[in-house]
């Protein structure tokens, strides 16, 4: 039976690079293993690694489903123990691609229920899938089709029935307003965040006569000069960013940190900034300036496409604004994202005296890998945000404002 599917342009184009990927997805993270296919491991009756797999992939014993029933060892460089010197899996060479587990057969790739269509997309942590979102200079684009797809045990993410009256409405206003490009990005954002503040402030019940009017007069202020004027004159508080982000990566580093790359990136920006413990914020905050002003703003307005690239990629596999118990907290997600990414672009240009397509593709993969897939990350993150008090709009305004 065949079911309609949706997915960005890139995804067609995307395959594995094998060992010739820079950052192996078979390392730095846990890897678990679906009640189906742990059991096909244990009922294999012969094959050279049999024994490789019962040693090296061991039951969840507490918390565990069907979905996450075992899980893979990793060595003590925190890389799989299925995996060969030369970075190819033992388990697909061996036995072939259906005894891959599901982690493993699915990723980079994300499939989510939506109505009665499967989305698919790519989450940036691959390298080759970050390069395939990001630097699509003319935007990400959507194709409808039509395919025999068994997703059984595979989808991230469901809209639920109660959100789908007004789902649709609300993606597509989201991506076109992302996707705008008579404005800034930062400025696109902030008119994205007044709306979702706004809209939550109207009683669910009276979306039925209010939210169509809503989005169409917070389209308009994209192109009223006066108002995107307005915007363009928020304040500025570069203390508030640099005291955030120290709070944010001392957060991070207490529970450790295991992707060089990351690591990499994050050493340069707190160098070129000065961020540490001892540092100065005036001083933090004069760096910023600087860097920003001589290299960071020259390469972003020949390719700030690829922070609107990664914007519209969230909002599209993560069911955004749906994504968090609340819509408001969506959106503070996001650009808390957006904008620490912007943060250790702007230390890394200082630091390498400008920056480059790799450059920029190594910290969102990196980050990727490191920030997104750790879901208790996340959910500390918006913990330390509210009990701060810093989940409101005009914070949000600041972290966005250069």
């Amino acid at each position: 039976m065949k079911r309609e599917v949706l997915f960005p342009e890139y995804f067609t184009n995307f395959s594995c690079l094998g060992d010739a990927c820079e950052d192996t997805c078979c390392a730095g993270w846990k890897v678990n293993v679906d009640k189906a296919t742990f059991q096909k491991y244990r009922n294999i009756r012969k094959s050279v690694i049999k024994e490789e797999l019962k040693k090296n992939v061991t039951r969840i014993r507490s918390n565990s489903s069907d979905s996450a029933y075992g899980k893979i060892k990793m060595n003590e460089k925190n890389v799989c123990t299925m995996l060969t010197e030369d970075g190819w899996c033992k388990i697909h060479a061996e036995l072939g691609e259906e005894y891959l587990c599901n982690t493993c057969a699915v990723y980079p790739r994300i499939y989510n229920d939506v109505e009665s269509r499967i989305e698919k997309s790519l989450t940036l942590s691959c390298p080759e899938a970050a390069r395939l979102t990001l630097l699509n200079e003319e935007g990400i684009g959507f194709i409808i089709d039509e395919e025999h797809m068994n997703t059984n045990g595979l989808m991230a993410g469901k809209v639920q029935a109660k959100e789908e009256q007004y789902f649709w409405d609300l993606r597509l206003f989201t991506i076109d307003i992302l996707q705008n490009r008579k404005q800034l990005l930062e400025n696109r954002l902030i008119v994205l965040g007044m709306f979702i503040h706004k809209l939550c402030e109207i009683p669910r019940e009276e979306w039925s006569t209010q939210l169509q009017p809503l989005m169409h007069r917070y389209k308009n202020i994209l192109d009223d000069n006066d108002q995107i004027e307005l915007v363009k004159n928020l304040p500025q508080n570069l203390a508030f960013q640099m005291n955030m982000a120290k709070e944010l990566i001392k957060h991070r580093l207490t529970g450790g940190v295991s992707s060089q790359r990351y690591l990499d990136c994050l050493n340069d920006m707190l160098k070129a900034l000065n961020l540490n413990d001892e540092s100065n914020i005036d001083e933090s905050k004069e760096l910023y300036k600087k860097h920003y002003d001589n290299y960071y703003s020259p390469f972003m307005k020949k390719h700030e496409y690829i922070l609107e690239n990664y914007a519209v990629n969230q909002v599209f596999k993560n069911l955004f604004p749906y994504d968090q118990p609340d819509m408001f907290e969506s959106y503070v997600m996001l650009i808390l994202n957006i904008s620490m990414i912007k943060l250790h672009l702007i230390g890394m240009a200082g630091q390498h005296k400008g920056l480059s397509t790799e450059l920029v593709i190594k910290l969102i993969q990196s980050y990727a890998k490191t920030i997104e897939h750790n879901s208790s990350y996340l959910q500390n993150v918006r913990k330390l945000l509210q009990e701060c008090g810093y989940s409101t709009m005009a914070h949000m305004i600041v972290l966005l404002k250069s």
